[in-house]
Formats: structure tokens, sequence, C-alpha cells
């Protein structure tokens, strides 16, 4: 099944090459969405294989309206199973692949990339967290362990179901009540998470 990779990458110049030839390594399918970057973002991502389909945004719209963009661009070029995953460098590609078979094997609509709470993520990033989990867990009817991960991986027949409207960061909660309002078939997967910043 063609499995396509969304980038939403905003100022992301000094992480995207390396991201993207992270990603090569196990996909071939690779959309990024430069969301009105400020710093050589598109170009170091159009430099970084001739195969990555690069497309911009000419001001800075939001995560969720840059996820939009590419998932609609995904869907033009006949893409089977969509990736979501955020452009930093946060999320070890490898576990794509290991989510898709898990999608596959469990006949999936949706799964969820699920961090691990521990003294490995920041602090404040793990009571906030928590917090909010709680909360859109209760909201949607859904269960997951982490709410807020940048990293999803879904079929593309499930998206007119999850379509957002939002086009900021809340993105992942409006897709977690579109779950539950569809009773759509979801799971979550561990993964492994890199935190760059210091708190």
């Amino acid at each position: 099944m063609k499995l396509t990779v969304i980038l939403p990458a905003h100022n992301e110049g000094a992480n995207i090459r390396e991201v993207i030839l992270g990603i090569k390594q196990y996909v071939d399918n690779i959309i990024v969405v430069d969301d009105g970057s400020k710093d050589n973002t598109y170009f170091a991502a159009k430099e970084s294989s001739p195969n990555v389909v690069v497309l911009k945004h000419k001001i800075n719209l939001g995560k969720g309206a840059a996820l939009k963009t590419g998932c609609e661009a995904a869907l033009k070029l006949g893409s089977e199973i969509i990736a979501l995953m955020d452009a930093d460098g946060q999320h070890a590609p490898e576990d794509i692949i290991k989510m898709v078979e898990k999608l596959e094997k469990e006949n999936l609509d949706i799964i969820f990339g699920v961090r691990l709470m521990n003294e490995a993520m920041p602090l404040l990033t793990r009571w906030g967290n928590r917090l909010l989990t709680k909360i859109i867990n209760f909201l949607s009817g859904v269960s997951l362990s982490d709410t807020q991960s940048g990293l999803k991986v879904f079929r593309a027949s499930i998206y007119p179901k999850i379509a957002w409207q939002t086009n900021d960061y809340s993105v992942e909660t409006e897709i977690m009540l579109k779950i539950g309002k569809n009773k759509l078939k979801y799971s979550q997967f561990p993964i492994q998470t890199i935190y760059r910043d210091v708190y």
C-alpha cells in the first residue's frame, strides 16, 4: 500500500534535511509543508532529496493548516496510508513502519504513537500532557495515554471522517473528538522520543 509521510515544518531549516534522510531509509514518499518559515526550511527540504514533494505556505497558518495541505496533496497522489510526523527530529522514523504493520495486522483505522511519560520527558511537558490527556479522553470518549503526540498513522480512506477545521495545534484534539464521534478503530504504539529542549 502506498505510504506517504507528511512533515509540517516551521523554521526547521537546521533539522529538516536530517529528518528527511532518516525517513527515506524506510519510506519513499514524503511531503514537506513549509508553513511560512522565515529561514531556509523550504530550500533545505528541496535539496535534501530529489523525490521529496515540498509545498509552501506564504505565511504561517499553523500546524493544523500545514497538515491539511499535506494530507490533501497525499490524497491527490494516490496515497493509501498517511503518516503525520513532526519535523523537529523528535520522532524515530523506524517507528512509522512498526505502526503501519500494527495498523494492517489489526485492521485499524488509525494508530497513535505514544511517548513514554518518564524522566526523559521535560517535567512541565509531562505534567501538562497528563492533564490534557485526561480532559481530552473524557470529552472524546477515546482512551489514549498520550493525546498530544505528533506521530500518527491512518488509512487515507478515513480522512473525510477526521478532516479538521482548526489551523493550530488543537488539531490533535479535534482528531480525537472525530475519532470518538465516528467510532473509528484506533490503537496506540509506544514510540521513541528525542527531547531537544532544556527546561
